[in-house]
């Protein structure tokens, strides 16, 4: 590898309340003022809210469920988190609780991937050479490095709405991040750093279950036997990881064991569904997952190849071997999946992060460019058509435009709001001033590369979740026609049994309809059908006589609708 010269001009700190703006515009909006959207948002929320009412008692907070109906994909842990904030604010609205800790979540994640990336890129085998005394010191080389990789995070196109939700997978990303952290700092402090990566692992049984948490485990295994830096400090890393990580990751399912028969098929439906996540891979899925990992993961994944290739002859380096290796193991396991989905790619996202973050102060100016210019024609065209079909369905003008934009969402009734009006036009402006700032002043920091990138995710996703938060919410809310069933019903009733209703619907319909869901008792006077075309669903399986009483549907999907029926007597 040729030496890497970084000045002190290059290493310039990025403005502390300029990136903790940046941060702040992309955590906080997607998580205020909306309601629990389907499907596994809902779902997400609907088990954190059984366990804030455990009708079972502690049942309840082992066995995820949604009002009685199993949910053995994933585990309690972040669902926990959201019951207890429930409980702690009983005056915040139980939605807004449960997406609260979705928001810790995400600044849990950027903080430990700057931190991680910072503690990497300070150690001596890393630094820029100093042939003529000009160079950057390590705290502000490491310091400008770790900015990039909170940059080229936020800026990657995948995460952006996923980490968004209240799911297993959105903490699951944050509990990858934490193992990295923990990682990173247990090479100046190896058993607190141990415990803390032995923690994640262990919370990851409890989140996205064996299969990541084996990977991570393989890491740790591996780092040792691969880098030197790990290997001078293996002995106390394990020794705080090993104790930690089998405590965490046995609480759980030991305590399934307690509950008894119901503990234990719980856990028997949960090892199931782990070993459903390693079916594959198939042609099918390494097909799809080539066609849609280039954008899932831009602009980290060129930036990190460079890397890659760049840092060869120092890749057992801790600041390489660490993201290297996780990422792999990582891969490794996605691609083992039955099928793919962007559940089994977002823990890939914050090592990739990390190793883009080391290939930014090598990178060439070619490449640099391109990225920009890629940003710079990207997110102003869809900040612009965002702009263009808004105005269109406030307005109705153009024509065409209105009616595709109105056909999107069928039935919505655009109602003006100034705040979102001025919210999106200082984020627009905000990004006409980035780009000036770029073009004109030709900035030497090292985070120039990716400001333009990420700035570009953050514009995107603030107008889409200010002036299109209200029809984005109508597309994708129960809440309307869960409180239409609910107002169909009389004031005293004894249950209401379901029929193809999922996780989703049931957790909304209970909570913005208050129904009283119970397919455990066969007296229920009321059912609840789910419809889903071409066909309907056939109520015979269902004993006893029934009526219809009334029919619904959300207006922005006509392939569902929704029945409830009376029982009548024979």
């Amino acid at each position: 590898m040729k030496p890497l010269v970084v000045t002190s001009l290059q290493a310039v700190k990025m403005p502390r309340w300029l990136l903790l703006l940046l941060t702040v515009l992309y955590v906080v909006p997607g998580f205020i003022g909306r309601d629990p959207w389907r499907v596994a948002d809902a779902t997400g929320f609907g088990v954190a809210w059984t366990m804030h009412l455990a009708p079972q008692g502690v049942a309840d907070w082992l066995m995820p469920n949604v009002l009685g109906q199993p949910v053995a994909a994933g585990g309690p842990a972040p669902f926990w988190m959201g019951a207890l904030v429930m409980r702690l604010l009983p005056w915040v609205p139980a939605d807004l609780a449960m997406r609260l800790t979705g928001m810790a979540w995400l600044f849990g994640l950027c903080a430990a991937v700057w931190y991680a990336v910072w503690l990497l890129c300070r150690r001596p085998e890393v630094q820029p050479a100093d042939p003529f005394g000009a160079s950057a010191s390590s705290v502000d080389f490491g310091r400008a490095v770790a900015d990039c990789g909170l940059l080229v995070m936020l800026a990657t196109f995948g995460l952006l709405a996923r980490a968004h939700e209240t799911t297993v997978d959105a903490a699951q990303v944050a509990c990858i991040g934490l193992f990295l952290f923990g990682c990173a700092h247990a090479l100046e402090r190896p058993i607190q750093g141990g415990a803390l990566a032995g923690l994640a692992v262990g919370l990851t049984v409890m989140m996205r279950g064996l299969p990541i948490a084996v990977a991570l485990t393989l890491s740790v295994m591996a780092l040792p036997m691969l880098s030197r830096g790990y290997r001078l400090v293996a002995k106390p890393m394990l020794t705080g990881w090993v104790p930690t990580a089998l405590i965490v990751s046995l609480a759980w399912p030991l305590a399934l064991a307690a509950l008894g028969d119901a503990g234990l098929a719980h856990r028997h439906r949960w090892l199931e569904w782990n070993s459903s996540q390693l079916g594959g891979p198939s042609m099918a899925s390494l097909t799809t997952y080539a066609r849609n990992m280039p954008w899932f993961f831009w602009p980290a994944w060129p930036i990190a190849g460079w890397a890659i290739w760049r840092w060869r002859s120092q890749r057992l380096e801790p600041a390489v071997a660490l993201p290297a290796v996780t990422l792999l193991t990582l891969l490794c396991v996605a691609l083992l999946a039955p099928a793919t989905s962007e559940s089994a790619m977002l823990p890939l996202v914050p090592p990739l992060a990390m190793l883009a973050a080391l290939g930014i102060p090598t990178l060439r100016r070619s490449l640099s460019s391109l990225i920009d210019w890629f940003s710079v024609m990207t997110f102003s065209f869809i900040g612009l058509g965002l702009w263009a079909y808004w105005i269109a369905l406030e307005t109705g003008w153009p024509p065409r435009m209105a009616i595709s934009a109105q056909r999107a969402v069928q039935g919505f009734l655009p109602r003006f709001n100034l705040t979102e009006l001025v919210l999106g036009l200082l984020a627009t402006l905000a990004w006409i001033a980035l780009v000036w700032w770029r073009v004109s002043r030709h900035p030497r920091a090292l985070w120039r590369t990716v400001a333009l990138a990420s700035g570009g995710m953050v514009l995107t996703w603030f107008l889409l979740m200010t002036l299109w938060l209200p029809a984005g919410n109508y597309r994708s809310t129960y809440r309307e026609v869960a409180q239409q069933a609910g107002a169909a019903l009389p004031q005293s009733y004894r249950c209401v049994r379901t029929l193809g209703m999922d996780t989703a619907q049931r957790a909304t319909f209970a909570y913005f309809g208050g129904l009283r869901f119970d397919d455990q008792r066969s007296d229920c006077d009321w059912l609840l059908v789910v419809d889903r075309l071409p066909g309907a669903a056939q109520i015979s399986a269902v004993p006893g006589n029934w009526t219809p009483v009334w029919r619904g549907q959300r207006p922005a999907d006509r392939r569902e609708r929704f029945r409830l029926l009376k029982r009548v007597s024979e």
